[in-house]
């Protein structure tokens, strides 16, 4: 029988799967676990507070967290006000951008480059129809050469199969409600 967890437990365990599964993970395999997961979780804050991540995969969680659409905020209090589900988003886009520039990821071994990545994407076209009250500094906007990494073809559900089958596991010992 399994046994009943509430949802929220149910996400702190994956959690603490996944960071334990990536500490033992080479930073290609971070960037593409980054390439397929399209939401802020704990995974992706884990590598924008790592200064092991490469300089290339933190340029791509910025700018797949669409950071033009962040700068029609003056400051957080301002995203609090007017549209406060944004705020992890915004959070998130401002430690990236401010780690960035701040010379904190310490290697640079991968490529992107924001106006044509690897499937061809221009990700600084993104939401042009919003009015900004801040700049995207220019250096976000530069491509960084390097090891060009493929999207992963063995992964399921943006997870490498031995952290999919983590996953499972968890499933199997655990009814969330």
């Amino acid at each position: 029988m399994k046994e009943k967890i509430t949802h929220e437990k149910f996400q702190q365990l994956f959690d603490e799967i996944v960071i334990r599964f990536a500490e033992k993970q080479t930073t290609k395999i971070w960037h593409q676990m980054a390439m397929e997961w399209n939401e802020t979780s704990v995974f992706l804050n884990w590598l924008a507070d790592n200064p092991k991540t490469d300089k290339a995969t933190a340029l791509m969680m910025y700018w797949k967290s669409a950071p033009r659409y962040h700068k029609q905020f003056n400051d957080r209090e301002d995203v609090l006000k007017k549209q406060s589900r944004a705020v992890a988003g915004f959070d998130f886009v401002e430690k990236i951008e401010k780690n960035y520039l701040n010379g904190f990821y310490e290697t640079q071994n991968f490529e992107f480059n924001p106006k044509n990545d690897e499937q061809g994407y221009d990700w600084t076209s993104e939401y042009q129809d919003k009015p900004k009250v801040r700049e995207i500094p220019e250096m976000m906007f530069e491509q960084l050469i390097g090891e060009q990494v493929k999207e992963p073809e063995n992964f399921i559900e943006g997870m490498p199969p031995e952290l999919y089958d983590l996953q499972d596991e968890l499933y199997e010992r655990y009814d969330a409600v």
